[in-house]
């Protein structure tokens, strides 16, 4: 990979756009490496992996991904595919899922312009939509939402592609009068609620439609209040925070003041631990919107306590949090970097309108800490830079199953752009997919990264090498990285040559030395994804 980057880099990269950092004068940040349009890019690339249903294969980055899970919802009579698999495992879980959305759509809310000006303004509205279309599926009337497809600890006994799974799966739960969710409905809402705002645009007669069920999704949650099912899995420990989340994006959506006076009510309902979450300690997940909806608060209403309340939380992040020798803020042993990320994101939304240096500094180290700025001297996300986890918890990259142990090899396949777990408190990884908390990946975790990243380059802008390497190899100038043909050029055909050869094994007509993108002495589908991707 460190040849794809230094090499096939120089050519890419020169067509970037990049903006003017928004950082004000006189403001001092370490100079980075990184090229967060790149990751921007690859962290949205990452939902492909994660796609189900009849549709999975359509314009997906992924060529080893198809269409999945087709009988989804027959078991209630309805057609329940679509969605999205919620980490390395099958199941559509209610929770994470609408979470997912929301974030995603208010990253997209937020930093338009960064999308704009990387070129990933139409694959954002892609995934977007995506969810949407599925969460419209599951709503077949003002009073059901279905939200759990698959048994989870079913599920977790199948280790292989998601294409040859058994079927069927149960539509497990729905949220309807007798049965409360308004965690699961209060997050798809927002979801909902701001696909209209930024679709509005685009397609009115969808976005309405999207606005329409926010509404009644919100309605449902509000009328029958409680926390959904999730199992094992997903277990929320309030309802309050989300319902307010939501009725902020309604608010927005409509003008209507009723939901800022809903919002302000469960805004202070707390959780079942009895804490207050005015003083949030935590950050921006499934189980936790105190933060990001106190933001909200702030910024429709200016209220002082709703800005306290933010900033009780960012000082603690800053102050008090533990923090390891390498820098990262370290919140909790499983998926630690997806809450490094999502504090991030808020840190950048509020320094939007209200730059504070030492914040955006603290953002900024996390967010280059996840791209290599580690003692570890390794990118968090796959696919990026030149070091990576390659044992993901995934169980349709991995492409193996569980006899002989074969789950525990390298992945097969390069889940580009997916944020794994991270490290522990001394800053050690360990690259093993029998260690969940390492190297688990899941679509809450890349939410609160596309937002940090695309909020990371609005403010900092994008990054240029000064010195870009010849893409020849110095030390052998017939080797070209990429040109798997040989005609001195990168491009569609080389991907063609390779996809020949990785059919046939036939090298009559290949270059293999330059076939060879990350430099491991093998030609296989990983080099063919880092092709792919450079290509792109």
């Amino acid at each position: 990979m460190k040849k794809l980057a230094k090499r096939i880099g120089v050519v890419l990269l020169s067509g970037v756009l990049f903006t003017t950092s928004l950082v004000p004068a006189g403001s001092a940040f370490a100079a980075s490496a990184n090229d967060y349009s790149i990751a921007l890019k690859d962290s949205i690339v990452f939902y492909d992996a994660n796609k189900c249903g009849k549709d999975v294969a359509n314009n997906n980055f992924f060529d080893w991904r198809s269409a999945c899970h087709v009988n989804d919802g027959a078991d209630v009579g309805l057609d329940l595919t679509g969605g999205y698999h919620d980490a390395g495992d099958h199941v559509k879980f209610g929770l994470p899922q609408g979470y997912t959305a929301a974030v995603l759509g208010w990253a997209l809310y937020e930093f338009k312009d960064s999308f704009d000006a990387t070129g990933n303004t139409a694959k954002m509205y892609e995934q977007l939509k995506y969810f949407t279309d599925y969460f419209l599926k599951s709503h077949p009337d003002a009073n059901t939402f279905y939200y759990q497809i698959g048994e989870g600890n079913d599920d977790h006994t199948y280790w292989g592609a998601p294409e040859v799974q058994p079927n069927p799966r149960p539509a497990l739960y729905k949220a309807d009068p007798s049965h409360p969710a308004s965690d699961i409905l209060g997050e798809t809402s927002a979801a909902l609620a701001l696909m209209y705002l930024n679709y509005k645009n685009k397609d009115a007669a969808y976005a309405n439609s999207c606005l329409k069920a926010a509404k009644e999704l919100y309605e449902l949650g509000k009328a029958n209040q409680g926390v959904g099912q999730g199992q094992s899995f997903y277990m929320a420990t309030s309802y309050g925070d989300d319902l307010a989340w939501a009725a902020t994006w309604l608010y927005t959506a409509t003008k209507d003041e009723a939901y800022i006076a809903d919002a302000e009510k469960f805004i202070v309902l707390g959780n079942t631990m009895n804490e207050d979450k005015l003083k949030d300690k935590w950050t921006m997940c499934w189980d936790d919107m105190y933060v990001p909806a106190a933001l909200r608060l702030a910024q429709i209403t200016g209220k002082q306590i709703y800005k306290d309340a933010v900033m009780f939380n960012f000082n603690y992040w800053k102050n008090e949090l533990t923090t390891t020798p390498g820098g990262l803020k370290y919140l909790a042993n499983w998926g630690v970097l997806r809450y490094a990320a999502a504090e991030s994101m808020l840190i950048f939304v509020y320094c939007k309108e209200n730059q504070n240096t030492e914040l955006l500094n603290m953002a900024k180290k996390q967010i280059d800490y996840i791209l290599g700025e580690n003692p570890a001297k390794m990118s968090y996300i796959i696919g990026y830079g030149s070091n990576w986890c390659i044992h993901p918890h995934h169980r349709a990259a991995n492409g193996y199953t569980y006899a002989n142990g074969d789950n525990a090899k390298p992945a097969k396949h390069l889940l580009t752009g997916a944020l794994v777990g991270g490290p522990d408190q001394n800053d050690r990884f360990l690259d093993d997919a029998n260690q969940f908390q390492y190297t688990e990946v899941a679509i809450d975790y890349n939410a609160g990264l596309v937002g940090a990243l695309a909020g990371a380059y609005k403010l900092f802008g994008g990054a240029m090498p000064e010195n870009p390497e010849d893409p020849e190899d110095p030390e052998d100038p017939d080797i070209k990285i990429g040109d798997c043909n040989g005609d001195g050029s990168v491009d569609a055909i080389d991907l063609a040559t390779m996809k020949k050869y990785l059919l046939t094994q036939d090298a009559t007509s290949i270059k293999l030395e330059n076939a060879d993108m990350n430099s491991d002495g093998n030609i296989d589908a990983i080099d063919f994804a880092l092709l792919k991707k450079a290509l792109l």
